[in-house]
């Protein structure tokens, strides 16, 4: 693995908006990310009439694979370490624009970015845009 500079441009990540369902749905195509460690994202969120959006990172061992696996929470306790799917989910049920982060470590080649809602409601919620970046920390 070659690490890559500090900072990527922002580069679009989805061509049209992507309506939030009650399952998982890919939002824009895999990633490309070898060699950084941080990845953020860029979300145009439209609510609608749905609550509770919700956005995960999947890494991938290869481009185009089938394989997509969970990044894990850690809850460290003075015994053991508790790990569970990592998922960020809106406390606000409005339109906005935000940018999230998403730790790679230098560990993920590709990242495929999913979205979900909560409740679906009578019109569903949209990603109307989504932009993503990649950078290093010094």
């Amino acid at each position: 693995m070659q690490i890559q500079g500090p900072y990527k441009a922002p580069e679009a990540g989805n061509a049209t908006a992507q309506n939030v369902t009650s399952n998982w749905a890919d939002l824009g195509s895999e990633i490309r990310t070898e060699g950084y460690s941080k990845l953020g994202l860029y979300l145009n969120v439209d609510i609608n009439d749905s609550a509770n959006i919700r956005i995960r990172a999947l890494a991938k061992r290869e481009s185009a694979g089938t394989d997509e696996y969970c990044l894990p929470i850690e809850t460290v306790s003075s015994s053991d370490v508790k790990i569970e799917d990592e998922y960020m989910e809106f406390n606000v049920d409005a339109d906005q624009k935000v940018i999230l982060s998403v730790q790679l470590d230098r560990l993920i080649p590709w990242v495929q970015i999913q979205v979900q809602a909560g409740t679906v409601g009578q019109t569903a919620g949209q990603i109307d845009s989504f932009y993503y970046s990649l950078g290093n920390q010094s």
